[in-house]
């Protein structure tokens, strides 16, 4: 209550106060005169009565007097009392709602303490990535017999990718190969090559992304943090995912896209990724063109770069979002765009769709 209210609740018992003395006061003036006029009306006062006396015993009305000033200070006194209990009831309510606000800013200092050391083991973890690839290589040098001139000799090279470069090396660079329906082998640069031949279930299938397992799942456990945080609304929740996703590269979102959207993201960091648009500042053009999906192009006659021509990526992505949130296999429009934004995102899906429709399906 404010303090302009708790001053008219003062000033109304004062007017209780000033009111039941006057009454009090009225009654007894009344009363007084009331009896001696009845008295001096209907009795006969005797010869050795003093009429005097008989007024001064008129004043025994004063004991009444007392009793009802009494009465009404017992009246009085309980509903100041009453006020001042209303008076510590707002005081202990004020007190709560400071505790609560004191509470919840401990509970925040709590929150954010452990979330920037979250992040920053997250920094860390990614900072101690290492991979050893080993290939060889053949050299041309001179040979131990000088009249053979120089002879080509195969060597052992150790390549080292540390930290932040092992999410593009392992994309567009490490080779991977693989056997052909025929026996053979086939080598393809990179996890973005290997999934244009051989499709998604190939990304289950694959030892690369286990190099990241540990990334992701500390990834997941930031973002799974801040989403449980019942005391904080959405929009403040996705300010702190927000500074998640400001830490991630070009390249650490094309991974996290598609470790959301394998067979183990969709159990459970799809939802997360697609509430707080983590892949926002994704680069679709880096994204590979799966071969399920390049399988639906070629068939009708057209390419990646029919696709291009038209306007869209060419890649995965084009393919696998959607404005359907209850679809579990492909990524709702919200992954990319925040809410200021997503009617946007979802008219360019319509559009993909109407598309999709008309050329391909």
């Amino acid at each position: 209550m404010s303090i302009n209210n708790e001053r008219d609740e003062k000033d109304y018992t004062g007017c209780i106060i000033f009111i039941a003395i006057i009454v009090c006061l009225v009654l007894w003036i009344g009363g007084m005169f009331l009896s001696h006029w009845y008295a001096k009306t209907y009795f006969t006062v005797a010869n050795d009565d003093n009429p005097q006396a008989l007024f001064g015993d008129s004043f025994g009305a004063v004991n009444a007097l007392i009793s009802a000033f009494a009465f009404a200070g017992v009246i009085v006194a309980i509903f100041i009392q009453r006020n001042e209990l209303k008076l510590q009831r707002k005081d202990l309510g004020l007190q709560r709602n400071e505790f609560s606000t004191q509470n919840n800013t401990l509970k925040l200092q709590r929150f954010e303490n452990t979330f920037f050391n979250m992040l920053s083991l997250q920094q860390q973890i990614v900072n101690d990535l290492s991979f050893t690839d080993i290939s060889r290589e053949q050299v041309i040098e001179d040979a131990p017999d000088p009249t053979l001139g120089r002879i080509a000799k195969e060597v052992i090279v150790d390549k080292v990718v540390k930290g932040r470069e092992l999410f593009f090396y392992s994309f567009v660079e490490r080779p991977h190969y693989f056997k052909l329906a025929d026996g053979s082998t086939q080598k393809a640069e990179g996890m973005r090559q290997y999934l244009y031949f051989n499709g998604l279930s190939s990304y289950d299938d694959s030892y690369t992304p286990t190099y990241f397992d540990h990334y992701f799942r500390h990834l997941y456990t930031i973002v799974k943090f801040v989403d449980n945080a019942d005391f904080l609304s959405f929009d403040e929740k996705y300010k702190y995912t927000t500074m998640v996703r400001a830490t991630l590269s070009r390249h650490e979102l094309i991974w996290l896209y598609y470790n959301g959207i394998s067979s183990v993201g969709k159990q459970k960091f799809k939802k997360l990724i697609e509430r707080y648009s983590l892949l926002k500042n994704i680069r679709e053009d880096l994204l590979s063109l799966s071969k399920e999906n390049l399988d639906i192009i070629t068939i009708k006659g057209f390419n990646q770069q029919w696709l291009w021509g038209n306007g869209y990526s060419g890649t995965d992505y084009d393919f696998w979002v959607t404005d359907d949130e209850t679809d579990k296999e492909k990524y709702y429009i919200s992954a990319f765009y925040n809410k200021q934004d997503i009617e946007k995102g979802k008219s360019k899906v319509r559009e993909w769709r109407d598309f999709y429709t008309k050329y391909l399906q």
